[in-house]
């Protein structure tokens, strides 16, 4: 009798503990196809500005030492593109993803001159 109450008990707060879907639920860090396409803006600069404006603020200095940007970099299809006005040369209907890398993830995944962020676009 006791082992099969505990199994209930088990059962049921590993119930309670579910979360539910996260339909709706936007991620902060990237912007979908469908969001592009729901936005109709012309280019990724555009898409960026309307959807998540905050990929594009300055995070301030990194470092003493270099001139590196004080704003996020742009990335396309993981190759080095350009600055953030480098983003009005893509054109919306060919971007698949948006992704904004932080600081240090930026410098993770594309190295330590890109203190400030990366903005990923993967194209179609």
């Amino acid at each position: 009798m006791m082992p099969r109450l505990f199994l209930i008990f088990a059962a049921a707060m590993a119930f309670a503990c579910a979360s539910a879907p996260t339909r709706g639920v936007r991620d902060s860090t990237t912007i979908t196809a469908e969001e592009i396409v729901a936005s109709h803006e012309a280019n990724a600069f555009e898409v960026v500005s309307k959807l998540r404006p905050q990929f594009l603020r300055s995070r301030g200095r990194t470092t003493i030492t270099t001139g590196a940007s004080e704003f996020p970099s742009v990335f396309v299809d993981g190759q080095y593109y350009g600055d953030l006005n480098s983003l009005r040369t893509i054109i919306a209907p060919q971007i698949k993803v948006i992704h904004y890398y932080n600081g240090p993830d930026a410098v993770t995944k594309f190295g330590m001159l890109y203190g400030s962020g990366a903005i990923e676009v993967t194209t179609r």
